[in-house]
């Protein structure tokens, strides 16, 4: 039967009743999530009425979720029954409440659901009557047909609770807005500090080198002869500090907005590996050793793991006097695993070691240093929810300590540790290296590609190139092609990269080829651009042979193997 709340008379039941409400009303307007609410409906539902037991069900879809109870014994806590099927559902979808004295005389009951447990009546209440999106019910041992006193109060209690409900909603949007804000407030904060760097570049320290290229490119069309080779080298300075400066400033505005999905596992070994081959030459003519014990994979962008430990190797190496020692390693600091890049140089003074980290601040004035290196491992370390400091005392050197993200893994396959695939004993036939194409309309920058990617590793392949996209794609279109890889071009006369691409990917023929796109800009819609048309990743020119072996490595079709003589280029099936 329906329950009809009107009271003839107040006793001294409903009074205490209303007190406890009283005092659930406050505790249901603190709760903030809807834990806290389910848990305290659950038990006043059952204490104010004293029933043997009471639910707190809300509406999920055409279901009824049971989120909370408190009985004499096991309900159905945490399960969900179509709403056609359940006491509640019916009380939501009429949008009225229900009183049973007998669950095994109404049809409304599913009654082997009750079977099992100690009910014998209930009264269910919806939770708000327009609309209504749960329910409180009331479970009784024996038979009984709850009074119009009670049902007033579990009235009251679906009614506080509807309101409490639409408070804890409320206030979890207010703090994901919160949360929001922070997170953009901080965001712009960054990329005012980046447009701060930019400009602060552009006024001041890519001035200086331009200024020297002008002046010494004026004075070279007059030269005598044995001045001449001296202010090409000026000329040549001022470019390399030019091209240092812009990439370090494009690798400081990265940051950012740094993409998660190039984080994968990172053999730190192989990365410290690939570091030192990159500052072979500084380290040689500094008389520098690089020296590591056993360090562990993590979870990171390999990307971001170069540039950190580069930055700070190379730091050590170039401010300290020749003959200095890196040592990188790890230990435990306040039981925390903490790497660390540690070197046995002059030292950095006291009132510095936090400067340092500051973009343009300089120790000491070198025309190859930026003055970034130390800003951008503070900002990728920051990216990984860590944090880098330095240590020194006076004359016993410098050390960076920071903490990243470990992903350890001893099981590791073979395959997993070498990704390169190395094993001296596999031999490679001529028909298994793979075939490159170069597609670049500038012949400066044919020849820088081949020199960083292919002779200077002595990366064997087989190796091709061509001065325009059209020469491409009729190599491409003939059906006896053995292309298994595309250093494509972007900005070529006639058919630009991005053209050749879309050609590319719209031939069914053509649909396996890897294509990876070069160019001198790091311009993020291009980059883009070239994701969303498929190509398999983005070198900037002149390109780095690390970034290109990342790529490479993640492709299905090719793979990198060491013989023992050297590395090949191979096809994956080979």
């Amino acid at each position: 039967m329906d329950a009809d709340p009107t009271l003839t008379h107040v006793s001294a039941f409903y009074v205490a009743a209303m007190e406890r409400l009283v005092a659930v009303v406050q505790d249901l307007s603190r709760a903030r999530d809807l834990d806290a609410v389910s848990a305290i409906v659950g038990e006043a539902a059952r204490s104010l009425t004293g029933a043997d037991g009471a639910t707190f069900v809300l509406r999920d879809g055409d279901q009824c979720y049971y989120v909370e109870e408190s009985a004499i014994a096991p309900l159905w806590k945490g399960r969900r029954f179509p709403m056609s099927a359940c006491v509640s559902g019916w009380a939501m979808r009429n949008a009225r409440s229900v009183v049973i004295p007998d669950v095994y005389a109404d049809p409304r009951v599913p009654v082997e659901a009750y079977r099992p447990t100690f009910v014998k009546s209930l009264a269910m209440m919806p939770i708000r009557t327009a609309a209504p999106i749960g329910a409180i019910g009331n479970y009784w041992s024996h038979h009984h047909e709850p009074s119009a006193e009670e049902l007033a109060i579990l009235q009251a209690l679906a009614d506080t609770t509807s309101v409490a409900l639409e408070n804890a909603e409320l206030y979890m949007r207010l703090q994901g807005a919160v949360r929001t804000l922070q997170e953009q407030k901080q965001r712009i904060s960054e990329q005012h500090t980046s447009l701060g760097v930019f400009t602060r570049a552009l006024a001041h320290d890519l001035r200086e080198p331009v200024r020297t290229l002008i002046a010494f490119s004026e004075l070279l069309r007059q030269a005598p002869g044995d001045k001449q080779d001296t202010y090409l080298r000026y000329i040549g300075e001022s470019a390399e500090r030019m091209g240092s400066l812009i990439d370090s400033v494009g690798q400081y505005t990265r940051l950012d907005a740094p993409a998660r999905t190039g984080h994968a596992l990172c053999m730190l070994a192989d990365v410290i590996a690939d570091v030192r081959g990159n500052l072979a030459r500084i380290i040689a003519e500094c008389d520098a050793k690089v020296v590591h014990g056993a360090l562990p994979g993590l979870t990171a962008d390999a990307v971001h793991l170069r540039q950190l430990f580069q930055n700070l190797i190379a730091n050590a190496v170039l401010h300290n006097a020749p003959g200095v020692t890196v040592t990188i390693g790890r230990e435990m600091i306040d039981g925390r695993s903490t790497f660390f890049v540690r070197d046995d140089g002059t030292g950095v003074p006291e009132d510095q070691r936090e400067q340092i980290f500051q973009p343009f601040r300089r120790l000491v004035h070198r025309n190859d240093a930026s003055g970034l290196g130390l800003a951008i491992c503070r900002r990728i370390v920051s990216l990984y929810g860590g944090e880098i400091s330095c240590r020194s005392a006076p004359g016993a050197g410098a050390a960076f300590y920071f903490s990243l993200p470990e992903a350890e893994h001893p099981g590791l396959s073979a395959q997993a540790k070498d990704p390169a695939g190395a094993g001296a004993d596999e031999s490679i036939a001529s028909s298994d290296v793979a075939t490159v194409l170069i597609v670049d309309d500038r012949e400066a920058d044919l020849e820088l590609t081949e020199m960083a990617l292919f002779r200077r590793p002595r990366l064997r392949c087989n190796l091709r190139s061509v001065r325009d996209g059209r020469e491409a794609h009729r190599i491409l279109s003939d059906p006896g092609n053995d292309i298994d890889l595309i250093l494509l071009d972007i900005n070529m006369p006639d058919i630009d990269g991005f053209s050749l691409l879309s050609q590319i990917r719209g031939d069914d023929a053509l649909e396996e080829l890897t294509v990876i796109m070069c160019s001198g800009s790091d311009h993020e819609p291009d980059q883009r651009r070239s994701a969303e048309l498929g190509a398999a990743g983005y070198l900037l020119k002149p390109p780095r042979f690390a970034s290109f072996r990342d790529i490479v490595a993640g492709q299905r079709g090719l793979r990198l193997l060491d013989d023992g003589t050297g590395l090949s280029l191979i096809r994956s099936g080979a």
